[in-house]
């Protein structure tokens, strides 16, 4: 290199350095003159605003924000404003900085009104109720700022409603948004031709599980009711909760949809015209494959937990899911804890409603403690288990022998009971396992009689209510109770499997499990006829699934109605965990001298 040229190197070397290509981690974004939603719109549009991993070029940097004055128009039209004026300013990082800044002042303009609304259904199925109210319902009108979010949730109302009704062939002969910016006016075109309406054909299944017959009992239609796809997600549900299925695969075959001529209603269909006039000529039917899988033979369950009124527990049990082709099953538990241990069979028959109805035969023996009573209990039954609108019904008869000692001079006892009873619960919340806002009720009554194969006369009925009501965001207030009477001849010869007791986790808290009752004469709690149980407790979740929660609790067991409440105060912990409410209470008696708190722990639902 000549030594004439080193100069001219040297600078060219420095300029290299001195504007070296600039980059940046962050670009500082400004928007000022709007407000939400348009701002949040407008933020999530621009590109220049994106997140990005790697540092931008300078040169990046600008061509992005070059791109933001139409990206921002697009982030406005669809709420009205095609005429915004847009001034923004972009500047580089000082020296010791890498960060961006990149200013835009807005002004959305003036809005554009719509002129003219054409909003229509045409079709056989344009007086459906469904549509008229989707009509209704909309947003949509002349004279008002275009919203384009409103035009497209008015479209998918009119859509859903025509196809959920069994129009699969509505389609929309116009659909349009016309807009005129130089005026700031906006013309609509929405017209909905339902097409003819379609119906269920016969449900044809796939299986070998359960008779033919039987199995069409599951279906929650008929053939020729109106076609509507979410009676096809119910047909699912309730064959998957049946558990005579592994999987289940349905179909509508709409390729194969036969029109059928009700040649036997004509004469009436001239007399009366029917809302779709095509019915007259027959109804379009499409039929429907079940194609569903057997579920395994047996099943077998092991469980276990623990509770400071049980203590701990274990459980096992089976059920035969196919004994035979008309869905009988049978089931046997096993269950076993500090104060019961329990052998439980079921024959179980669906009736009526084969879903969830059914007639069960039943057998148990069982060694249980009631207050400081052993008793050995054994029996057989039978119940009708139905549902109803809002909870279940159950009526029942059950055959027992039962003896006990009731810590007396007699020793054991043993009494026999037929008796016949009845028991209706309603629930309703919107999450069974952790609610935030439910009730529940259920009220049970039963009876024996000495001409009927009793030992004893009695009568007894009990109820109880529970209600979850939310306070805040994060709070909840919970109440509960019970009342309970019995009317007997002989209150010494009624077994306590049916008698009153009360106390423990999920009663009256501070208190054992069942020691809360009637005393004999060495102080054991034998039980009582009358029984009075309330309590009132608010919850806090203090960070996620996780509360404090504080509650009073009162209740009794007497012989008479002159009851004397044993109260308790506490606090407790609880976590919403994906099995339902765990609580963990400290709790205090207000009305034991010889207890200064006592520890509950006790898991499942609040309803």
């Amino acid at each position: 290199m000549k030594r004439r040229h080193l100069p001219l190197v040297l600078v060219i070397a420095l300029a290299g350095v001195l504007v070296r290509p600039a980059a940046a981690d962050t670009v500082n974004i400004r928007i000022d003159g709007i407000d939400e939603p348009l701002l949040a719109n407008v933020r999530n549009s621009l590109s220049v605003a994106a997140e990005h991993e790697a540092p931008w070029s300078a040169g990046k940097i600008r061509r992005l924000y070059r791109l933001a004055p139409n990206e921002i128009k697009s982030a406005l039209a669809p709420y009205g404003y095609y005429n915004p004026s847009i001034k923004q300013t972009l500047k580089e990082p000082a020296h010791d900085s890498d960060t961006w800044q990149v200013r835009f002042r807005i002004d959305h303009g003036p809005q554009t009104t719509v002129t003219a609304l054409n909003l229509a259904v045409r079709g056989p199925g344009d007086e459906l109720p469904e549509i008229r109210e989707a009509l209704r319902a909309t947003n949509l009108a002349t004279g008002k700022r275009l919203i384009h979010s409103q035009y497209t949730a008015t479209k998918n109302a009119l859509y859903t409603a025509a196809y959920d009704a069994g129009y699969l062939d509505a389609r929309f002969s116009q659909s349009a948004i016309r807009v005129r910016p130089d005026d700031n006016t906006a013309a609509i075109d929405l017209v909905l031709d339902t097409g003819e309406r379609y119906y269920f054909g016969d449900v044809t299944f796939d299986q070998d599980v359960l008779n033919d017959n039987f199995v069409q009992r599951f279906v929650p239609f008929k053939a020729g009711e109106p076609f509507n796809a979410d009676r096809l997600v119910d047909l699912q549900l309730i064959l998957s909760d049946t558990d005579y299925f592994n999987k289940i695969a349905i179909q509508a075959q709409r390729g194969e949809a036969e029109r059928q001529a009700p040649i036997e209603d004509w004469l009436f269909d001239i007399l009366y015209p029917p809302d779709d006039p095509l019915i007259s000529i027959g109804r379009l039917e499409v039929p429907v494959m079940v194609n569903a899988e057997a579920s395994k033979p047996q099943s077998y369950e092991i469980s276990g937990g623990y509770g400071t009124d049980t203590g701990p527990r274990v459980g096992f049990g089976v059920k035969f899911r196919h004994l035979n082709k008309r869905g009988h099953q049978f089931r046997s538990d096993l269950r076993l804890s500090a104060v019961q241990q329990a052998l439980q069979a079921s024959y179980d028959i669906p009736i009526a409603n084969v879903a969830s109805d059914k007639l069960s035969f039943t057998a148990n023996v069982s060694n249980e403690d009631f207050g400081d009573i052993t008793s050995i209990n054994y029996g057989i039954g039978a119940v009708r288990d139905t549902a109803w609108s809002l909870g279940r019904k159950r009526a029942y008869i059950n055959l027992e022998r039962e003896t006990y000692d009731l810590g007396d001079d007699v020793g054991d006892r043993t009494a026999t009971l037929l008796y016949p009873g009845y028991t209706i619960t309603l629930q309703k919340a919107d999450d069974l396992l952790n609610t935030r806002k439910g009730v529940s009720a259920s009220l049970d009554v039963h009876g024996g009689s000495e001409s009927l194969a009793s030992s004893v006369d009695f009568f007894q009925a009990k109820v109880s209510g529970n209600a979850v009501l939310p306070l805040t965001a994060k709070s909840r207030l919970l109440l509960r109770s019970q009342f309970g009477a019995i009317e007997v001849d002989d209150f010494e010869e009624l077994p306590p499997s049916q008698r009153f007791f009360t106390g423990g986790d999920r009663t009256v808290r501070g208190y054992g499990y069942q020691q809360i009752s009637p005393e004999n004469a060495d102080g054991d709690n034998i039980g009582g006829r009358y029984l009075v149980v309330g309590s009132i407790e608010a919850d806090y979740k203090v960070y996620k699934d996780y509360g404090i929660a504080a509650f009073f609790d009162a209740g009794d067991v007497a012989n008479t109605t002159s009851f004397d409440l044993k109260r308790g105060v506490g606090i407790g912990f609880r976590w919403a965990s994906p099995v339902g409410q765990i609580r963990l209470d400290l709790a205090h008696p207000l009305d034991d001298p010889d207890s200064d708190f006592r520890i509950h722990f006790s898991l499942g639902p609040d309803l």
